[in-house]
């Protein structure tokens, strides 16, 4: 039963994932900054690079599973289990657009480490935005009707 309700309102539960999952990549930029980039792989920076990715990994199967509301059960896995690397995919394609263009600014910071996590910072961006959008998609099934 509680299975059953987790599946019904999966999409709202993804789109949390994917928040949660770009605010470990906050705090872990955070852990970067506050230590001056003395901490960039190891410890609670790395820490949280693990659980983000975690967590947006799960819950990017929330688009698939809201792209194939109502459709046949072999089509929504499929959808379920290629959602992430559409997602990270699309990330990527965005990373590659909008990094040329944000790199001027980069180049003349003097934080060195600021190139290097300039992709976190833009995917924190992405995934923030796409999980605000799944959650909001989210529509509870009519009383009358199975969920």
């Amino acid at each position: 039963m509680h299975l059953n309700l987790l599946f019904s309102k999966w999409t709202k539960v993804a789109g949390l994932l994917l928040i949660g999952g770009a605010l470990a990549w906050i705090l872990k930029l955070g852990v970067i900054i506050s230590t001056n980039g003395r901490i960039i792989d190891t410890g609670a920076a790395a820490l949280l690079m693990k659980v983000g990715l975690i967590l947006l990994a799960v819950g990017s199967t929330g688009i698939g599973h809201r792209l194939s509301l109502h459709r046949a059960v072999l089509i929504k896995v499929v959808a379920i289990i290629l959602s992430p690397v559409l997602a990270f995919g699309l990330f990527l394609l965005f990373a590659k657009v909008v990094t040329p263009l944000i790199s001027p600014v980069i180049e003349s910071s003097n934080v060195w480490y600021a190139q290097q996590e300039a992709p976190i910072g833009l995917a924190v961006l992405f995934f923030l935005t796409v999980g605000y959008l799944l959650f909001r998609s989210y529509k509870p099934a009519l009383p009358n009707q199975p969920a």
